[in-house]
């Protein structure tokens, strides 16, 4: 057998060799508990990637994490891309998703009737990715807290809260600014305007 032959064969040889001990190429694949989210609240991320043993997640917000099943708050609405990159033997492989991140009034609100310093008082609201907002309010004027009624909701920038108050029925309407942190609007009570409102994020 010539020299150059030997050469050859070692070539394949150590060709195969290392073809056989790379391995599978991963395919990178992820879900994550919800398509649109609300600022500040958690999204779950579950990795499903396969032949990958080293992960990194690009949250699209200037955040990063290696961790296999991060959970991940988004503190600022908008439209963010999600990319998982999954490293094996055999390479890496990388996928990316969107999220919508919506505007959250979740939290506690200082409010402010113009004409009535009885009628300030606190609101403490609870927003679902629906619309829907929950929770209390408590006027300085007593100590008792009221619930909100079911009807209350945001809608874009439009805000009703409604709530039944020493038996009346009291509607605080309004429009929340682009930073979700002021309300201003009207306050009617048993369907009667009774003058203007706004309410301070906490």
């Amino acid at each position: 057998m010539k020299k150059n032959d030997n050469f050859v064969i070692l070539g394949i040889f150590l060709l195969l060799s290392a073809s056989c001990t790379k391995g599978p190429k991963p395919m990178a694949v992820f879900t994550f508990d919800r398509n649109e989210s609300l600022a500040r609240d958690t999204v779950r991320f579950t990795n499903i990637s396969t032949d990958a043993t080293v992960y990194l997640w690009d949250f699209g917000d200037d955040s990063v994490s290696t961790i296999e099943n991060p959970i991940h708050a988004y503190q600022q609405p908008g439209t963010y891309a999600i990319k998982l990159t999954a490293n094996g033997q055999g390479g890496e492989s990388s996928i990316s998703h969107e999220i919508i991140v919506l505007a959250s009034m979740t939290g506690k609100w200082s409010s402010n009737f113009t004409y009535f310093s009885d009628y300030n008082g606190l609101m403490e609201l609870i927003q679902s990715v629906n619309g829907g907002l929950s929770g209390s309010v408590k006027l300085t004027m007593n100590s008792e807290s009221f619930p909100l009624e079911a009807t209350s909701k945001i809608s874009g920038s439009s805000v009703s809260i409604e709530s039944k108050v020493l038996g009346g029925q009291f509607l605080w309407k309004g429009t929340v600014n682009a930073a979700d942190d002021f309300i201003s609007g009207s306050l009617f009570v048993d369907g009667v305007h009774s003058g203007n409102w706004y309410a301070i994020k906490r």
